[in-house]
């Protein structure tokens, strides 16, 4: 994974020499830079695969743009991507994301996810170890291939189950033989270039112990890495299974470590008690930040956990009242149907209502925060759409191919200042990545 950014290439731009022919020359575009606060116009000039030049002055190009009216920024960077299929990846690209990475989810062999794309993306990629991929395997014998590659998340899950309905590995406490095993393949994907250490510990939370956790972000402290973390309990428990306890547990434990720390995505219960945690945290030095995409609705697959027979009263969800039926669009019309549908098709995606819909104009006020938008990949018969799919093609979730035009809409409506969004969509991730060593950062 490779990723310029602005601020870099400003102080290497600023005595060079701009009398060159650029490949592509930007011209008169009004160029930001977060980092810098950099906001005024100028023209860019890029040779091959790199920004050479940022300057007042007058520049020629092969290929030459008049960009005037128009911003030019660091490409963002999408911290939480569970898709690299190609169709998903030109969808991110026209809403400005050039870097993709899976902080949150992803997988259980490194070596296997970098090789499927290494040559294969046309967006820079990364991915982090994944706790429930690494459990599939361990605990429910999924094939290590299918849990390598977060684009067939949905379709992992469900493969856990095909056999006995079972997910043993959200649903079942590891032995210790099975925790070392997890450790291991932890180990090994790190070595490998793994960029995090993952959790969805939300989806196994009440048969994972605190202490499974607590070594899992040793070891990332050990490798130096973002632990990036799916919080413990539901969106929608009741007390005292509150979501932000889980936030706790997590700033807790980076707290005695030292260690980096990703809030995954949260906009859920707590979120604004889960914010402060973090802006106090992080103005303290820690090198620790939070997510959010901009929609009250998520978008996991129909067996999730929470939502089994025996758990989903627990969880505060009526199927009639808060999960739509992604082949209708609507809400599902009876709880048979629902659960007839979970037997006989654990994988499919459903969208679920989480948050309230006033909460979409409150979050787009927080400040230093990284803006993902979670992708599940769309899939037609199990596989993801080819790159050369129309747009029209497209029945996923909304926030897939317009979580960033979403933000900047919603800022500009209430009087925010771009430079904030542009610093929220690029540099946040940048910065701290940078922080525990990423050079590409």
């Amino acid at each position: 994974m490779k990723h310029l950014t602005l601020a870099t290439l400003m102080a290497l731009c600023s005595s060079m020499a701009v009398a060159q022919e650029c490949d592509v020359a930007l011209l008169n575009g009004r160029v930001m830079d977060p980092e810098t606060n950099l906001d005024a116009v100028r023209n860019v000039c890029v040779t091959g695969d790199r920004i050479t030049a940022i300057t007042e002055d007058a520049l020629t190009g092969k290929r030459e743009i008049d960009v005037s009216g128009h911003v030019v920024a660091p490409g963002f960077i999408n911290t939480h991507s569970h898709s690299f299929g190609g169709f998903d990846q030109k969808m991110m690209a026209h809403d400005g994301t050039t870097t993709i990475l899976d902080t949150e989810s992803g997988v259980a062999d490194a070596d296997l996810f970098y090789d499927k794309y290494e040559g294969n993306s046309f967006l820079n990629f990364g991915s982090g170890m994944g706790h429930e991929e690494i459990r599939r395997v361990v605990m429910d014998g999924v094939s290590v291939e299918l849990a390598s590659d977060p684009t067939y998340i949905l379709k992992s899950r469900g493969a856990a189950e095909e056999e006995d309905g079972h997910a043993s590995w959200a649903l079942d406490i590891p032995t210790a033989d099975q925790l070392v095993e997890v450790m291991t393949m932890y180990e090994k994907g790190l070595r490998a270039g793994a960029i995090t250490v993952n959790t969805t510990v939300g989806y196994m939370g009440y048969n994972t112990y605190p202490k499974e956790i607590f070594a899992l972000q040793k070891m990332a402290k050990k490798y130096d890495r973002f632990f990036g973390a799916h919080t413990r309990f539901g969106p929608t428990e009741s007390l005292p299974l509150y979501y932000s306890l889980g936030a706790n547990e997590v700033i807790a434990n980076a707290v005695a470590l030292d260690g980096a720390l990703i809030l995954s995505h949260i906009q859920n219960q707590g979120w604004e008690e889960i914010y402060e945690l973090a802006r106090r945290l992080k103005m303290r030095g820690m090198t620790i930040f939070a997510e959010y995409y901009p929609a009250i609705t998520g978008n996991p697959n129909i067996a999730t956990p929470q939502l089994l027979p025996d758990k989903i009263e627990a969880n505060n969800i009526v199927p009639t009242r808060d999960i739509f039926d992604t082949s209708t669009g609507e809400l599902y019309e009876s709880d048979e149907e629902f659960f007839r549908q979970q037997k006989e098709d654990p994988s499919k995606p459903i969208f679920i209502t989480v948050r309230p819909e006033a909460d979409l104009e409150r979050w787009i006020h927080m400040k230093d925060i990284a803006i993902a938008n979670d992708i599940v990949g769309f899939t037609v018969d199990g596989e993801p759409l080819l790159i050369e799919a129309d747009f029209t093609e497209y029945g996923g979730h909304p926030r897939n191919a317009g979580t960033y035009g979403i933000v900047f809409r919603e800022a500009r409506e209430q009087g925010i200042a771009l430079m904030e969004m542009v610093n929220n969509a690029s540099y946040i991730p940048a910065k701290y990545f940078s922080k525990v060593g990423l050079k590409a950062m």
